[in-house]
């Protein structure tokens, strides 16, 4: 059976040898003295006039009782127990997958190689388990051997922002079973269940980064129009901050570079502009311990516009082109081309997506005092429609095409039709049953907010590359590619740093820049940054570890305490006995001897 100290400050004890052994080297030998008769002695105490000194040690049964009883002292000090040997457990490691761990991997798996060496002797056999709270990545590690999870650790990168490790812990404590603990790897402070120990290397370091960014083109529409930047630098830290940042650009060796001074918590504003034909660039902070957010790569900008065609021209409908003329990226088309979104009255034919009103009838109705009632749908979800003030709604007829959105009075308010044009081509049209003009939808957010959502939806089918700035990890919407009829769609892919991927629904991790493809053809050109401050924020890391204590309330369940412990007691009392009683024996007693001889 192996052996396990459940006490190892007790190895300290082990300092009474040397003492032991200090205390024989500054005995006195004993003399023999011969006199030729007695009477002429004084009757004094023998006395040492020369002090202690070290001599050459020697052997004597009291010291090697010392010495023993020291030993067994230590080895009960100690408290030996013995794993036994049909003892198993699993350990399960939960790294932290926030960004912020980046800062702290190297000090981290030198903690974590020293507590799972210790977990490693807590039981004869132990199952490994190495998960990260990103959810959507598989096991990082199952096996039976510690250098497995080091190695597994060693490529694994961490790529969340804040986010909450619960689902996580909870697999990883169902893969505990009768013994075992469930090690949280962070690098700050956590609320975790009572039985998941924390693990934690962190600590407050100073940190200066990009902390968000807004580009606009200088002349929309135009080919040659040039990109105007804005960024926020923040230094969060606790003492004042001096770094140096640049702009690179490709085919450009040699950037000019400028001081940034912040106070501590400052946040600061940086501006400049891209000319015609940078379509890339990257602003660039001298480094520091957390690297994510030193780099803010930038992307010319490529909008996806909504073209409009207006088909109404009653009252009702000018107030409806207001409206979507105000939203961004909306465009009145000319009469030449095909428009995206329609707006016509109801009744009329529309051959693309379109929002239809009720034209207006030139007499005043009343307003209808029922409430407005919204339906739980994409469009009108967490709206305020109570104070929305419409006359009585239109008779629509319903059909299984149709999402009611809005209801006042048992009639549908406003819906979402979904039809077919002659050729087949699916859309969908808006449909509002009353006249705007008489009520007061054009001062009422919760309609504009709608009809904003609705635009959304139409730009994000449109199949037309376009480009932008997107967030680290950000979900990105694409139309389903398309095939001719009898072969199989294109497939979508990443290109990132000259490496293709398949595309999973989102902005790859990491912070550079992406290109998303169909069959070969451009779609998506983006720059990825940082956007998430909280990681960037290291004034609660700290280091921290709740491991040991579980270590050991594990091995009392794996281990059993030594049987002969009463029988090494009663030997060290019988060897502190044995030395104390053969020093003081008779014959021992003096200091030295004396010899009388016959004159």
């Amino acid at each position: 059976m192996r052996l396990l100290l459940a006490n190892p400050a007790g190895l300290w004890a082990l300092l009474a040898i040397p003492a032991v052994l200090a205390i024989h080297f500054l005995q006195e030998r004993s003399r023999r003295l011969r006199v030729s008769t007695l009477f002429l002695l004084e009757r004094v105490r023998p006395e040492s006039t020369g002090g202690a000194k070290f001599e050459r040690l020697r052997n004597s049964m009291p010291l090697w009782l010392q010495l023993l009883a020291a030993l067994l002292l230590t080895w009960l000090l100690v408290e030996p127990r013995w794993i036994k040997e049909d003892s198993r457990q699993t350990v399960v490691v939960v790294l932290d997958s926030s960004v912020s761990m980046e800062a702290f991997k190297e000090p981290t798996r030198e903690l974590l190689a020293e507590k799972l060496r210790g977990w490693s002797r807590a039981a004869a056999r132990t199952e490994w388990h190495l998960l990260e709270t990103d959810v959507r990545k598989p096991t990082l590690y199952t096996g039976a051997e510690v250098a497995g999870v080091l190695r597994a650790y060693d490529g694994w990168k961490p790529v969340l922002g804040t986010h909450r490790p619960d689902e996580a812990l909870q697999v990883g404590s169902g893969l505990v079973k009768e013994h075992g603990i469930v090690i949280f790897v962070t690098d700050r402070k956590a609320e975790v269940a009572t039985g998941v120990a924390v693990l934690s290397a962190g600590e407050e370091i100073e940190n200066v980064g990009w902390a968000g960014v807004e580009t606009t083109l200088i002349k929309p529409g135009a080919a040659d129009s040039g990109v105007k930047w804005s960024v926020l630098v923040r230094n969060y830290g606790k003492a004042p901050q001096t770094r140096q940042w640049w702009v690179e650009q490709e085919g450009k060796t040699e950037p000019q570079r400028s001081n940034v001074t912040l106070a501590p918590g400052q946040t600061g504003e940086l501006a400049g502009e891209l000319p015609p034909g940078v379509d890339r660039a990257t602003l660039v902070l001298s480094g520091d311990q957390f690297t994510w957010d030193d780099r803010m790569p930038l992307q010319r900008p490529v909008e996806r516009v909504v073209n409009l065609a207006f088909e109404a021209g009653s009252a009702p409908g000018g107030g409806m082109k207001k409206m979507l003329q105000a939203l961004d990226g909306v465009a009145v088309t000319p009469v030449t081309q095909v428009p995206d979104l329609t707006v016509a009255e109801l009744g009329n034919p529309v051959n693309t997506d379109a929002v239809q009103i009720l034209g207006g009838g030139g007499e005043n109705l009343p307003l209808d005092g029922n409430y407005t009632v919204a339906e739980d749908h994409p469009l009108t979800r967490d709206l305020n429609w109570m104070s929305l003030l419409t006359p009585r709604p239109m008779e629509l007829g319903l059909t299984d095409r149709d999402e009611p959105l809005l209801w006042k009075g048992g009639r549908p308010l406003a819906l979402l039709r979904h039809d077919l044009t002659a050729t087949g081509t699916p859309v969908r049209r808006l449909l509002l049953a009353w006249d705007l003009s008489q009520s007061n939808a054009a001062r009422h957010p919760a309609l504009l907010v709608m009809l904003h959502r609705y635009v959304e939806q139409i730009r994000k089918a449109k199949r037309e590359p376009w480009a932008g700035n997107f967030e680290a990890g950000q979900n990105l919407e694409v139309p389903p590619p398309q095939a001719a009829p009898g072969t199989a769609p294109a497939a979508l892919t990443l290109l990132r740093d000259g490496k293709r991927t398949e595309f999973t629904g989102r902005v790859p991790d990491g912070v550079g820049f992406f290109d998303l493809e169909e069959g070969g053809k451009a779609m998506i050109r983006g720059a990825i940054h940082f956007a998430d401050t909280r990681e960037a924020d290291f004034r609660e890391a700290a280091p921290l570890d709740t491991v040991d204590a579980r270590r050991w309330e594990a091995a009392l369940k794996q281990t059993e305490a030594d049987p002969l412990t009463g029988l090494w007691v009663l030997l060290v009392l019988a060897c502190l006995l044995g030395a104390w009683g053969w020093r003081s024996g008779p014959a021992r007693s003096s200091a030295g001897s004396i010899v009388a001889a016959r004159s």
